[in-house]
């Protein structure tokens, strides 16, 4: 039954209108002042409010404020001023306080029943409306559930990767994405949507699932960035694109690689100077735009040092306004960063947005990041800072023993294989594919149990691929390496050697075995090659300070390995990796 709450200190027009509104189908409820009718709505909770004006104890005025304040966003009660006042500013002030409309004393029933029919109608809308917002809010806590299963799940957590993301509402328009490769390599993403909110975040979601896929069996961050690109240009409406900053850091720390699509400026922070020592524009246009980009080239390689910052930020940062509508600016931005007593950036510019924004609401998401270059940004990498061993250690007798006489385990090459896989590449199929995420992505879906081993196999095929291909197919001289100059040399000869290549092939085959709850893997490597002098690479062990530069990959590989075997010419090489056991 519906209920009215009739508020007066006089007795004779509660009953009054007590009787007016039991015509009508409410259960009254009575109260004689504003106090005693704020019990009343808490207890009884009725769908419609008459209160007098004037009453003791607390007036009508003070009592709907309170009533309405119970009430909140999520409900609407009306509430009916009955009162004999004309005054003009003091029924302003009943609207103003909450009241939705006043009847004048002596209560007259036709007024009175038009002004009950229009907060019926009035009721029903709200209900439509309060149904709605309960509605998009259950559908944006799912979408919002979904979203950050996608975005936020599987980014390695590192205390040196430091964030400030704000979004603009409830949904940002910002993506930050982080993985560690197989290779041990950092990737990390800083996307920003056209807009923002959730039509904005909507793109993000397939863009982080391409990311983190393609980081995970991995592929080069340029062809991470096309098949984004791709994907997006396929998926997007006109008119709605990703820009993105894209940066890829080595275990090295020599230098990193950076991809500016349509982004503000990335700046590398010096560690020693405490201020901007270089900075990366932007190379080409957003993703989404255009298919079929080749990002390869866009890449630009920045030297840094163990210690230096690398800041990534969205232009939410420099277009951040105060009540004057001025841009906080890239100028006030590299101060906060060239500031030697700064030792957080991300903290530096929070700080700075705040004071000068005085925490006003921003029309644009922010977003910011900076990563330190130091050693523990790859305390999740399998295969930490694994270096040149110029000897063995024989995990038996603990001796060391010369590289040039390494331990050969050929048993377990006449062993009978659970599974077997095999993959040849040809001639100018050699210059276009880089076939090692192909092949870990292969080897994953024949065997779960390398899920904790993919760095160290990714490390073992390459190494053992880029032998066969550079040496065997290309026939280039490895010594070209012996100092840096070298190496842009070494570089620049091996793609002129890769863009003319159609002939030779390379054979990759696998097996696999399981054998006490562990599994191993045989990998055999074959090319075309005339092959090398292995002997001639070992022997080098004696002066390993010409191998600064070159010729580690076969000692690393067997560090990796139980055992590693290459046939006379040298073009074939069989190594047996044993598959870390889950931690």
């Amino acid at each position: 039954m519906k209920k009215a709450l009739v508020v007066d200190d006089n007795n004779v027009n509660r009953c009054l209108l007590t009787a007016l509104l039991k015509r009508h189908g409410y259960a009254v409820v009575e109260a004689e002042d504003g106090l005693q009718a704020i019990e009343k709505y808490r207890e009884h909770q009725p769908g419609i409010i008459f209160m007098d004006l004037m009453m003791p104890v607390m007036d009508g005025i003070e009592s709907c404020k309170k009533i309405k304040a119970l009430c909140g966003k999520t409900s609407f009660v009306p509430i009916i001023f009955v009162t004999a006042v004309s005054d003009e500013n003091k029924l302003s002030e009943c609207i103003e306080s909450g009241g939705d409309d006043f009847i004048a004393k002596p209560v007259d029933l036709q007024v009175l029943s038009a002004r009950i029919k229009s907060m019926e109608r009035l009721s029903l809308l709200y209900d439509v409306h309060f149904a709605m917002v309960r509605r998009i809010q259950r559908d944006q806590d799912l979408a919002k559930n979904v979203f950050n299963s996608v975005i936020f799940t599987d980014t390695p957590a590192c205390s040196e990767i430091k964030m400030l993301l704000q979004p603009a509402e409830t949904f940002s328009g910002d993506m930050f994405l982080s993985g560690i490769s197989p290779a041990g390599e950092l990737h990390v993403m800083l996307a920003d949507f056209t807009g923002h909110g959730l039509g904005a975040a909507l793109g993000a979601i397939p863009a982080a699932d391409v990311f983190k896929a393609m980081v995970a069996k991995g592929f080069s961050g340029d062809k991470i960035l096309s098949a984004i690109n791709n994907k997006l240009k396929k998926i997007l409406p006109m008119g709605m694109f990703m820009a993105a900053q894209y940066v890829i850091v080595r275990k090295d720390f020599e230098y990193v690689s950076v991809c500016i699509c349509g982004m503000p400026d990335v700046f590398i922070r010096s560690h020693h100077e405490r201020k901007i020592k270089q900075r990366v524009k932007s190379a080409t246009f957003a993703l989404g735009v255009t298919a079929n980009v080749n990002y390869k080239q866009l890449f630009e390689n920045v030297s840094i040092m163990v210690g230096d910052s690398i800041i990534l930020c969205s232009d939410g940062v420099t277009e951040a306004v105060n009540q004057e509508n001025e841009l906080f600016g890239e100028q006030r931005l590299e101060a906060i960063i060239n500031q030697a007593d700064c030792l957080s950036v991300i903290d530096g510019v929070d700080a700075a947005i705040k004071e000068f924004c005085e925490n006003g609401a921003q029309t644009d998401d922010i977003s910011l990041a900076e990563i330190v270059c130091v050693e523990s940004l790859f305390s999740g990498s399998e295969i930490l800072n694994q270096g040149f061993v110029p000897e063995y250690i024989n995990p038996e007798t603990r001796q060391v023993v010369p590289v040039g006489n390494l331990p050969v385990n050929t048993e377990l090459l006449e062993k009978e294989w659970d599974w077997k896989y095999q993959l040849t590449l040809k001639g100018d199929e050699l210059a276009k594919l880089n076939p090692i995420p192909v092949l870990i992505s292969q080897l994953q879906e024949l065997d779960g149990k390398l899920e904790h081993s993919l760095q160290s196999l990714y490390t073992i095929l390459t190494e053992l691929y880029i032998n066969a291909l550079d040496h065997g197919i290309l026939k280039l001289d490895s010594t070209l390496k012996h100092n840096p100059q070298g190496f842009e040399l070494y570089f620049d000869e091996r793609e002129k050697r890769l863009s003319t290549l159609d002939s030779g092939h390379i054979t990759f085959s696998f097996r696999g075995l399981r054998q006490n709850e562990q599994l191993k893997i045989r990998i055999t490597i074959e090319d075309s090659g005339d092959g090398f002098d292995i002997n001639q690479v070992l022997n080098r062990s004696e002066h390993p300070n010409e191998m600064a530069l070159c010729g580690r990959g076969i000692f690393l590989v067997h560090v990796l390995c139980h055992s590693l075997v290459y046939s006379e010419p040298g073009n074939k090489v069989d190594v047996i990796y044993t598959c870390a056991r889950p931690s």
